[in-house]
């Protein structure tokens, strides 16, 4: 059996303290747990640099939310993240 295709992979370069944050954000209550979660998953280090490797349909939830007015912490790094991309 073939694995699934899960879309199109954008690479995000993180730092240190950027992937700290959004792994707190896999912690308490909401329903950013999991996108918090996969996000973390998603990260390798490559020539000391790391990267978030982002599935599609992932960074249309992380966009989606973090263009809405709230202001949680996770999503503030997500900001800083999209931002520096």
């Amino acid at each position: 059996m073939k694995g699934k295709v899960l879309g199109k992979i954008t690479k995000l370069r993180i730092t240190q303290e950027q992937f700290d944050k959004v792994k707190s954000g896999t912690a308490g209550i909401g329903g950013h747990q999991s996108l918090c979660q996969k996000f973390c998953d998603g990260v390798k280090t490559e020539n000391g640099t790391m990267y978030a490797h982002v599935y599609d349909a992932d960074m249309v939830r992380i966009k989606t939310l973090v263009d809405r007015p709230d202001d949680g912490s996770w999503q503030g790094v997500f900001r800083e993240i999209l931002g520096a991309n």
